[in-house]
């Protein structure tokens, strides 16, 4: 039986639309990398990597970016529950005054804290490049077809195959062709078409 090598070369997370908005903004005003921050681990993609950001209030595909790296955070729940939140709001002060105002989801510091404070902290961010509004939203019901899923619940982000990714490029009506190159380290490249 013939084996066919498909990569994970993606990712579908999902945020508030404001947050959303936010990171596309950002992108416009300034073409920083934009860090998300993620409850769970960070997500590992090779470089170039697709970024759906679905809009959980609308329950809609809204936006893409393209993956360019991710950080660990150490200041997570364990450190609250053992009662050192030094650590914790260490972390918390270092991604503001690395990322903030205008590489996250919020330009407001209070804003920020709270967020990070709701996450019981924040367990790793991804970086993220040319934040794009979709040019058609994607509901749920289809997105829900490609990921194989019923509920986008218990989880902040799913993996991609690459055949995931051309069926969600295809649902947008991007017109771009998507490219690995390499397998020990590979990279993707989208190139936009006419």
């Amino acid at each position: 039986m013939e084996s066919t090598y498909e990569p994970l070369i993606g990712i579908w997370v999902k945020a508030r639309p404001e947050y959303i908005r936010t990171f596309i903004r950002n992108w416009e005003t300034t073409k920083n990398t934009q860090a998300f921050c993620v409850y769970d681990l960070p997500p590992m993609l090779p470089k170039g990597g697709v970024v759906f950001l679905h809009a959980i209030n609308l329950n809609r595909l809204i936006a893409y970016a393209r993956y360019v790296g991710y950080e660990y955070i150490k200041g997570w729940y364990d450190y609250v529950e053992l009662g050192n939140d030094q650590v914790w709001m260490e972390e918390r002060d270092r991604i503001w005054n690395t990322f903030g105002p205008y590489r996250l989801h919020t330009h407001n510091k209070e804003e920020f804290d709270e967020f990070w404070k709701a996450q019981k902290g924040v367990r790793g961010l991804f970086l993220m490049e040319s934040v794009k509004e979709l040019p058609e939203k994607i509901p749920w019901s289809k997105s829900m077809r490609i990921l194989q899923i019923h509920r986008p619940i218990g989880f902040s982000y799913r993996y991609l195959t690459f055949k995931q990714v051309q069926e969600f490029l295809k649902l947008t009506r991007l017109k771009v062709f998507i490219e690995v190159r390499g397998i020990s380290d590979p990279e993707v490249v989208l190139k936009e078409t006419s």
